[in-house]
């Protein structure tokens, strides 16, 4: 608070600018609130005899500085915290494989997802301890699995196989690099071993919003020795790049070509039509040519 005197009265003013008058004071000299009068819109100028002017400027120039830095942090804060979740959408199944039970850690690299930028399927492999092994902790990263697994990528009728790369940094992942030049649904079918046990599952982008609390408790078998337990999560398809360019929207390598192409087929159509109508010019002036020999001809004879 800051407070100044006019003629007789105390004037009690507020960081937000109201003004009371402190008609009674208590035994101590503190500020009775309850016996005060509100005048909106006062305006408070600086008596000669308090604070010189410049110190309290300099005090609300120090605060404001630092409730607009505390605004700022927190909206760095919320929109961090927004785009990490957006970021590590992953699905994270739970497995029975034989007698085993793993967490399967499944998405893309390098998220938000989008076209033309590096990305790759994301793997982890975790075995766990029980059915619910997941709750207790990550499990046991399981590793070496770089040799006995691929992956398949699928989207629309185009598939590739590729293999996984180990992290230096993180056991049990593992990794294998790509760039989505469309944007449609992408599927990542694994297959191979892992420690001796056949596995063969797919994992499947999802259009739209993602959910990375969805949970799905349902038992769904996959095969004769894997059984899904648990499915926690998913992972987003690509994102247009033309969505996300600027100032201009950005077509993606795919767009272009296509573009280029149209425009090639276009212009041999044009072409074609140009030497269509050129040699039907020809045609012409040679017939009008002959027409007049016939009748220059005739015209003799005569």
């Amino acid at each position: 608070m800051i407070d100044g005197r006019f003629g007789g009265d105390k004037l009690v003013v507020l960081t937000r600018g109201e003004a009371y008058d402190a008609l009674e004071m208590s035994p101590t000299g503190e500020f009775q609130s309850g016996n005060c009068k509100f005048h909106p819109g006062l305006s408070l100028l600086s008596p000669p005899y308090d604070r010189p002017s410049g110190v309290r400027l300099q005090k609300v120039q120090v605060s404001m500085k630092k409730t607009f830095s505390i605004l700022r942090l927190t909206a760095f804060a919320v929109g961090f915290l927004a785009f990490a979740s957006f970021a590590a959408a992953h699905e994270r199944d739970t497995f029975k494989v034989g007698n085993k039970y793993y967490l399967l850690t499944v998405g893309s690299l390098n998220e938000p997802f989008i076209v033309d930028n590096i990305s790759g399927v994301d793997l982890r492999v975790a075995q766990l301890s029980g059915p619910s092994g997941e709750t207790a902790g990550k499990g046991t990263p399981v590793t070496g699995l770089e040799r006995t697994l691929k992956v398949e990528l699928a989207a629309g009728e185009k598939k590739e196989t590729l293999s996984f790369d180990p992290s230096d940094k993180a056991p049990g992942a593992y990794s294998a690099n790509f760039i989505p030049t469309v944007q449609t649904t992408y599927s990542y079918r694994i297959f191979g071993t892992i420690e001796s046990d056949s596995v063969d599952l797919t994992f499947t982008c999802v259009t739209g919003e993602v959910s990375e609390s969805a949970e799905d408790n349902s038992s769904v078998k996959v095969s004769d020795s894997i059984t899904r337990i648990r499915k926690v999560g998913a992972f987003a398809c690509p994102a247009s790049k033309k969505a996300l360019g600027f100032p201009e929207p950005a077509l993606s390598s795919y767009e272009l070509n296509h573009s280029v192409q149209s425009l090639s087929a276009v212009n041999q159509a044009a072409v074609k039509q140009a030497a269509t109508a050129q040699t039907l010019s020809i045609v012409g002036i040679v017939s009008g040519l002959l027409g007049l020999g016939i009748a220059g001809i005739a015209l003799k004879r005569k």
